[in-house]
């Protein structure tokens, strides 16, 4: 068999999901790999089940995930699978297992099956520990690591050995580092932000009023097809010189900029934000990433800027909710 699928695994997840779609628009073959299989999603942003090769497995599972590769003619990894931020801090061991071991898995069964290609989404919490007062003004990709959660830790972790191993094995490991994510998906595990977004867009499609935590100062906001974009740009692109990029919006919003643009498409929208705890140990004073290496040489511009994107939000959470 051919080695030109892509595996996904997390590929009913946010981003998962819609770079998956991504890959089918492209003509690419991507096999979905996921402990379970979110279809309520997947349908919503229009992807048929029947046109995709699925797997239930679990990435711990390492001779499951070679099992996968080899049946499904796999060329290059894509691994999204992973316990999020806030569950991380709540189960610090349970969260370090799947991180780190989960990336090992994928990082062993790329080095026994020769796999050419692994593309890691990463995160920019990475390197909040080096902002602040007389922190950097610039934060492009050679920004010291300074993770300052355990999910942090668990990603940072997950660079060094993926580079370590491409290395030492001969493969090519690209860092896909994300901004603050958002986007539709019923998923139980979403952080406070994509929550209490996502109760602002729900409230303003129902037409209810809503009062809502909201416990962050401006954040530079990065909408899941976006990160999608970003991410099979790095998958596909044929050669490039560097092996770490940042992806984002470059634009920084506040939960009030969220409400306000959220009202040009509700405009009877009642929305009240309060203020609420901060769920992490991340600086609330922040600047956006500068994305001129993903620009220049994966060709990444974003699609879906905070407007744009909530309008985008709506009309997909409509569908998942059937609302």
């Amino acid at each position: 068999m051919s080695k030109d699928g892509t595996l996904v695994t997390g590929g009913s997840g946010l981003v998962g999901a819609y770079t998956v779609r991504m890959l089918l628009e492209k003509g690419e073959r991507p096999v979905l790999f996921d402990v379970a299989v979110n279809e309520r999603l997947l349908g919503a942003i229009g992807v048929d089940l029947e046109s995709i090769s699925v797997v239930r497995g679990d990435i711990l599972d390492l001779p499951g995930l070679i099992t996968a590769i080899r049946d499904h003619g796999i060329g290059r990894i894509i691994h999204f699978a992973a316990f999020l931020g806030e569950e991380v801090q709540r189960r610090p061991y349970s969260g370090v297992r799947l991180n780190l071991m989960g990336t090992v898995n994928v990082l062993e069964a790329a080095r026994l099956e020769e796999i050419p290609r692994v593309v890691f989404p990463s995160s920019s919490t990475v390197y909040l520990g080096s902002l602040g007062e007389g922190g950097p003004k610039k934060i492009d990709e050679t920004i010291p690591l300074s993770p300052l959660s355990v999910y942090a830790a668990t990603k940072a972790g997950s660079e060094f050995l993926g580079r370590t191993y491409a290395q030492r094995f001969g493969f090519e490991f690209i860092v896909v580092r994300f901004a603050a994510l958002y986007g539709p998906s019923p998923a139980g595990l979403k952080a406070t932000r994509e929550q209490a977004i996502q109760a602002m867009v729900r409230s303003a499609i129902k037409g209810e009023a809503a009062s809502i935590k909201w416990p962050y100062g401006p954040s530079e906001l990065l909408y899941g097809k976006d990160a999608a974009k970003g991410t099979v740009l790095a998958c596909l692109k044929d050669k490039f010189k560097d092996n770490i990029f940042h992806i984002g919006s470059g634009e920084m919003a506040t939960g009030e900029q969220i409400v306000a643009a959220l009202t040009k498409h509700f405009p009877k929208a009642k929305i009240t934000l309060l203020k609420g705890e901060r769920p992490m140990p991340y600086p609330e004073e922040r600047i956006p990433n500068d994305q001129s290496r993903a620009r220049e040489q994966l060709g990444y511009q974003p699609d879906y800027l905070l407007e744009k994107a909530l309008g985008d939000y709506a009309e997909t959470l409509r569908k998942i909710e059937s609302i």
